[in-house]
This record gives structure tokens, sequence and C-alpha cells, in this order.
């Protein structure tokens, strides 16, 4: 059974707000990725607000389109719902000492406050 879900997208700049309403799941990940296929933008803002619910099938679902931004743009995102603000962002040639020799360095940032 399909759950109902709406977007819409906003372009401004080189940044692209996805708002996205109703009942989000796995099932509309593509809708998704197709859509910010479609945009020239090289910042993404994934816009939670009118979800119904945040769920675990509506997170596996954000993930994924995060996954494919990051991957194919190299870019940012911006995730807002009513309870959390999450930003990553690439960090120009900051190499940060890790804990293991054997740990990566990371070269992007990420920071999340709860509202």
């Amino acid at each position: 059974m399909m759950k109902r879900m709406d977007y819409q997208m906003e372009l401004a700049g080189e940044t692209a707000t996805l708002y996205v309403t109703g009942v989000l799941g796995h099932e509309h990940v593509d809708t998704l990725i197709h859509a910010c296929c479609t945009t020239p933008a090289r910042t993404l803002r994934v816009d939670l607000h009118g979800l119904g619910a945040l769920s675990a099938d509506a997170i596996g679902a954000v993930r994924e389109l995060l996954h494919f931004w990051r991957d194919s743009r190299r870019g940012e995102f911006r995730i807002t719902t009513s309870h959390m603000v999450a930003t990553v962002h690439e960090v120009a040639d900051v190499h940060l000492r890790s804990p293991s020799p054997c740990a990566p360095h990371l070269n992007e940032a990420v920071a999340s406050t709860c509202l």
C-alpha cells in the first residue's frame, strides 16, 4: 500500500530546498532523487516540518536521499524538522588528528541542534 507523500522544490541561487509533507517511506526515495537530479544546486536543504511523523522508514528514506546527494554532487545539505536542525558541509583541507592511525581523516563537518 502506497503512503501519501508530497514535495515541492524551491531553488534560490545555488541552494535548493525540498519541502516534504505527508508520510515519507522507502517507496518515495526514487521520486525524491529524480526531483533532486533536475536542479543545478550545490546545496540541498530538506525541510521535514510537514511530515506526519518522523518514523524509522522516513529517516531511512532521507538517509538514502542524502547519500545520493553527497555522492553525486559532493554537495552540502541541511535537514530541518520541528525538533532538529542538521547540516553537513565540506571543510577545505582541514586535517583533523585521528584518534587511531587506522581511522581515516575527515573532510566533512556535521552539526546538529535539538530545538
